[in-house]
């Protein structure tokens, strides 16, 4: 036995398909195996690489990243919302393509996802080249599966934080239904739980707003070779950016009306006697997002950044730009690379941030 003496500090995940043990017992084991089978898949792809999957146990995945692999921590939350909206696509997918009239095809909806949210010390063991956490925050989050919250509130699909994941990351959760539960050796644990058919209702009837390339005055691309949710927060974490953007402008946090980004929040940089503001107007993480920017008041640009999961792993970014000014397109397009990549190197920056990325995330994983 060969057991590490170095305590971590981490991100705890276990995402648990709800309705797993009926789906299984009420119909065909082999259709709902293969039903079961992309579902898990599809979580598993989503995790990786950017989250290291523990253990498959059964119905659920538990999965750990160290804590610096989300600088800003509220995009953990982001990331689980991601993963839900795509799991709830693959089962409305898998349905309505299916001509199969079995129960186990037919029961399809019945399946839901749930999360479980926790930070906190772990230390790795080995056993036999078999590895795994342990620790009482590894064993919390485990028991945390076993609650009363749908008894409570009716829920099938939700996520739950400890609220020393909450405290860890000041996330103030205002709308959260709070749920105390107690656990042998472990006392009382508050948690704060997030109803996930309403998330997953307000992202995708959300209005979205996209600048098409075609009416973009600049289009740039760059490949990045770290994930999506990685390569988001180096676009657009202000202090990530201050690191690549050859320092010619100072970006700072403004305004989190949810606590964290998303439609309506802000961030703001000064330039000389300019001041920008950076608004957030369409926010799908980690797809995409368009801000529009504000020159000492006044709209002058819209930006659409693109993110495309790659076969590699990468990602390959998109940053399409149009400005607000009543000029003809090909003058506005000429200014745009002037200021953009004569003047500010964007295009090197940009290569520099996908430097710093991969060299960060190598350096945690």
């Amino acid at each position: 036995m060969n057991m590490s003496t170095i305590t971590q500090h981490g991100y705890f995940v276990i995402a648990d398909i709800s309705g797993y043990t009926s789906f299984v017992a009420q119909t065909e084991l082999e259709h709902s195996h293969e039903i079961l089978t992309e579902l898990l898949e599809l979580l598993v792809n989503r995790l990786q690489p950017t989250m290291t999957i523990s253990k498959l146990e059964g119905d659920a995945l538990f999965a750990y990243a160290p804590i610096e692999v989300f600088a800003r921590s509220e995009t953990l939350i982001d990331f689980i919302e991601s993963m839900y909206v795509a799991f709830r696509d693959k089962q409305l997918s898998i349905k309505r393509t299916t001509t199969c009239t079995c129960n186990a095809c037919r029961n399809i909806p019945s399946l839901d996802l749930k999360f479980f949210l926790h930070c906190g010390d772990f230390i790795q063991q080995t056993v036999t080249n078999i590895k795994e956490l342990v620790g009482s925050d590894v064993n919390l989050i485990h028991r945390l599966t076993k609650n009363h919250v749908t008894e409570a509130t009716g829920w099938r699909a939700y996520m739950m934080f400890t609220e020393q994941f909450l405290s860890s990351i000041g996330l103030n959760l205002a709308n959260a239904y709070v749920q105390i539960e107690e656990y042998e050796h472990l006392g009382e644990i508050k948690t704060f739980n997030v109803n996930l058919h309403q998330r997953y209702k307000e992202i995708t009837e959300a209005r979205r707003i996209l600048l098409d390339e075609k009416d973009a005055d600049l289009t740039l691309q760059v490949d990045f070779p770290t994930p999506p949710a990685v390569t988001w927060e180096w676009i657009h974490n202000p202090d990530k950016r201050n690191t690549w953007n050859g320092g010619l402008v100072t970006w700072s946090a403004g305004d989190r009306p949810q606590g964290r980004p998303g439609v309506g929040s802000s961030n703001h940089c000064a330039h000389g006697k300019s001041i920008t503001t950076e608004v957030i107007v369409d926010w799908h993480p980690f797809e995409y997002y368009t801000a529009h920017q504000f020159r000492n008041g006044k709209h002058f640009l819209t930006e659409t950044m693109r993110f495309e999961a790659l076969p590699n792993g990468g990602t390959r970014v998109r940053d399409a730009v149009k400005l607000h000014m009543p000029l003809p397109r090909f003058i506005r397009s000429a200014m745009m690379k002037n200021v953009l990549i004569t003047q500010h190197h964007y295009d090197e920056a940009m290569a520099l941030a996908a430097q710093l990325a991969n060299e960060e995330f190598t350096k945690i994983k």
